[in-house]
């Protein structure tokens, strides 16, 4: 039987790839990637378009961060388990030694969101992450149950971090890196992986995985639209019977979140303005600010997706 590559092993081998030039990256990540450089204990040098991962945690700083994320909370206080998200995103965050920073905060309102629809899909099942940062959202679903295994697809240098974070997260949790069809299948068999690393140059092998619930947090805005074509092909394909989609991202960036494939037969969960994106805040008055609406209005969308026959 093939050996995978796991755990450190997986980092080791992505860290010594994460300059090498990639198919499925934009222009804008062209641009960008080449502005920092990650060490081997998972520091960045440079800067980064990743978000914010920030160590810098002291008892005022926590206090400060708490105050001003309160008044975002309105945008998701209808979500029934809203505490238990915050909870777990907060004993995460100090686990990887982050401070629980606004990034943080709006992927928690995601799962709560998600919870809120469709919980079956968080508590067991494969969930595919799309552009994950340092391994924030799959964090939290893995933290929900034990049941659910997370399938994370990001360009390698992006991958290396979501990766590193996770090992933090989760200490004894097992990762595999698969780039083929054959490796996938491997590591789906193994019930002990509870993440699969997969790179987005091969990301067609996201086909051969039941996804019974995806994610994409602002990282689709950056993709050419025939890349996003793809993963919602690899959506509607995949073997699951059901596949739940969240997707939240500008209107209009690289790609045009109204010309992403949408069907008309999609099942609508939730379809609007993000709010808690569209606002942010800041430690200078107005400390709660908005972002300009029209084309850099953030929208986001839950869907149960129609399935290829």
């Amino acid at each position: 039987m093939k050996n995978l590559p796991l755990n450190e092993d997986a980092i080791h081998e992505l860290l010594a790839r994460a300059d090498d030039d990639e198919q499925s990256t934009s222009a804008y990540w062209d641009e960008h990637k080449s502005l920092f450089n990650i060490q081997s204990d998972g520091t960045i040098i440079g800067n980064s378009v990743l978000g914010n991962a920030s160590t810098k945690r002291s008892f005022l700083r926590d206090a400060a961060h708490y105050l001003l994320q309160y008044p975002l909370k309105k945008w998701a206080r209808q979500y029934r388990t809203l505490g238990q998200c915050e909870k777990l995103g907060r004993e995460i965050a100090k686990r990887t030694g982050r401070q629980f920073t606004y990034d943080f905060l709006r992927h928690v309102f995601t799962l709560a969101l998600i919870q809120q629809h469709r919980p079956e899909k968080v508590m067991a099942g494969n969930t595919l992450v799309i552009g994950d940062g340092f391994g924030t959202m799959a964090s939290l679903v893995l933290g929900r149950s034990p049941d659910t295994r997370v399938i994370i697809v990001n360009l390698t240098k992006s991958l290396t971090l979501d990766l590193m974070y996770l090992k933090r997260a989760y200490p004894s949790i097992d990762m595999a890196l698969v780039k083929s069809d054959e490796e996938m299948d491997l590591a789906l068999a193994d019930t002990t992986i509870r993440v699969i690393a997969v790179q987005s140059d091969h990301c067609e092998i996201l086909y051969r995985a039941p996804i019974h619930l995806a994610v994409n947090i602002v990282s689709m805005q950056e993709m050419d639209l025939p890349v996003v074509e793809k993963y919602f092909d690899a959506l509607r394909s995949n073997p699951a019977e059901t596949t739940s989609f969240y997707c939240c991202n500008r209107r209009v960036k690289t790609s045009n979140f109204d010309e992403y494939p949408w069907d008309s037969n999609d099942v609508i969960l939730e379809n609007s303005i993000c709010e808690w994106s569209q606002h942010y805040y800041s430690n200078k008055w107005p400390f709660i600010r908005q972002r300009s609406y029209g084309d850099k209005t953030i929208m986001h969308r839950f869907v149960d997706l129609k399935k290829n026959d």
